[in-house]
């Protein structure tokens, strides 16, 4: 996940991407996730980062213009570092408008330090045993799995209301279940979803969720195969389906293969069922 800040003030005020804001009624906003602020520390204005997260981050800083990356460093899970310092030879506000004109500052999931993909494992189909569900877009799919963050997501043809399993273990990191809309890009960041960090420090996503229909919680370590949610019809999309997605650094999407279908990608319109 990767998001954009426009920090101005020396007060905790941050000014975001509109998808990024809470919307009236929402529980969540990205300000929620990691917290970014000025403050002073002898004769300098720093600028810092606080993670609220269960999950390690990759902070990135920007040039505004060009969009070149000028740092990136690590801000571990529920932890602070300073991104910036600046001597104090200016209004403090000045210092920070200054530094909001020329860079930005981001933020994904993760940090390449720490994820080491384990290519041989098998991953649990994410639905029920006893039923076959279609593939509805497969690696690379043409309708919407051609950009880097989804080239090997699955989409699974599960109705709303199917139950989802945990295709592996892991720590829950994420959980949204509020929403309860569906329709073009506009909805891209209106999904219900939950985020599972893996032990080799990949992270899964399983998208369009029920509204309400999570049954974990943020914090919680799941077992593969455990009912983790339902299947729904929320965010960008035109019809119900479990969207499942394995991502390393940088929301770059890694590809998977199942038990039972060992190094073999699903097709788009088979069937395939749980088998062990």
């Amino acid at each position: 996940m990767k998001i954009y800040y426009s920090i101005i003030l020396l007060t905790v005020v941050i000014v975001q991407n509109s998808y990024g804001q809470k919307a009236k009624n929402e529980p969540f906003s990205y300000d929620d996730e990691i917290e970014f602020y000025w403050k002073t520390e002898n004769d300098s204005l720093v600028l810092k980062a606080k993670n609220k997260l269960l999950i390690p981050t990759e902070i990135i800083i920007r040039e505004r213009k060009t969009n070149n990356e000028v740092q990136s460093m690590l801000l571990k899970a529920k932890d602070s570092i300073t991104i910036v310092s600046r001597v104090r030879n200016k209004p403090d506000t000045l210092i920070a408008k200054q530094f909001n004109k020329r860079l930005k500052i981001g933020y994904y999931y993760g940090h390449k330090s720490l994820i080491n993909p384990d290519t041989t494992y098998q991953y649990r189909l994410p639905f029920q045993k006893g039923k076959k569900y279609a593939v509805s877009q497969g690696f690379r799919g043409k309708s919407s799995h051609s950009k880097t963050s989804s080239l090997y997501a699955i989409d699974f043809q599960l109705d709303i209301g199917e139950p989802v399993h945990a295709a592996r273990e892991g720590l829950v990191v994420q959980v949204i279940d509020w929403y309860t809309e569906h329709g073009d890009r506009s909805f891209i960041k209106k999904a219900n979803k939950i985020v599972v960090l893996h032990s080799d420090g990949t992270i899964a996503s399983y998208v369009h969720l029920d509204y309400k229909g999570s049954f974990v919680k943020i914090g919680e370590y799941i077992t593969k195969g455990q009912k983790i949610g339902t299947s729904g019809l929320t965010g960008f999309t035109r019809g119900p389906h479990l969207h499942f997605v394995v991502r390393k650094e940088r929301d770059i999407a890694i590809p998977i293969y199942f038990e039972g279908y060992k190094k073999k990608e699903l097709k788009r319109r088979k069937r395939y069922k749980v088998k062990n």
